[in-house]
């Protein structure tokens, strides 16, 4: 959901400003956009940096003799078969070993949020509300483009009744 709003709302050309791997897409969230017909998508993981020319928008790949594939099938995909919430858990997995160690799921999805909090904790997991916010903290949304995600996001979500009030009542 997160990749296909921007990839709706803010124009590829727009992102060149971003800091390089401003967002880092599961292999299976980048291998969907291939399958986008408009095009956005695809467009969005072609986009580079303005002033390094690296890639905004990035993808990792969990493999299974990593330590993230390790945590992704032993530990969070156990039993489960199939591709449902592959791209969650690989997030997950990836989140818990990034060596950075400040990689933050983004999610609207109620049960990849509640593992992501139980396994990432507090500060780790975020409801895309919150990414725009920040985004348009950061300068790299203009008012308009944080408008229409959080308009879009809150069509799309009906897990939550509207936009959060401490957001529409700063």
């Amino acid at each position: 959901m997160v990749f296909d709003a921007i990839a709706r709302v803010v124009p590829p050309g727009d992102l060149s400003a971003w800091p390089n791997d401003a967002l880092v897409l599961a292999e299976a969230t980048a291998q969907a956009a291939a399958l986008d017909p408009s095009g956005r998508r695809r467009a969005l993981l072609a986009a580079k940096s303005g002033t390094t020319g690296a890639a905004i928008i990035t993808s990792f790949t969990v493999t299974v003799s990593s330590m993230a594939g390790t945590i992704l099938y032993t530990h969070l995909r156990t039993g489960s078969g199939g591709t449902a919430n592959l791209a969650e858990h690989e997030g997950i997995a990836w989140a818990l070993t990034d060596p950075v160690g400040d990689s933050v799921l983004v999610t609207q999805d109620k049960l990849a949020a509640m593992l992501a909090l139980a396994e990432l904790g507090r500060g780790r997991v975020r409801h895309p509300y919150e990414l725009w916010e920040e985004m348009l903290s950061q300068g790299h949304l203009t008012q308009r483009q944080f408008e229409d995600l959080m308009n879009a996001t809150s069509r799309s979500d009906k897990s939550i009744p509207a936009i959060p009030w401490r957001q529409l009542h700063p």
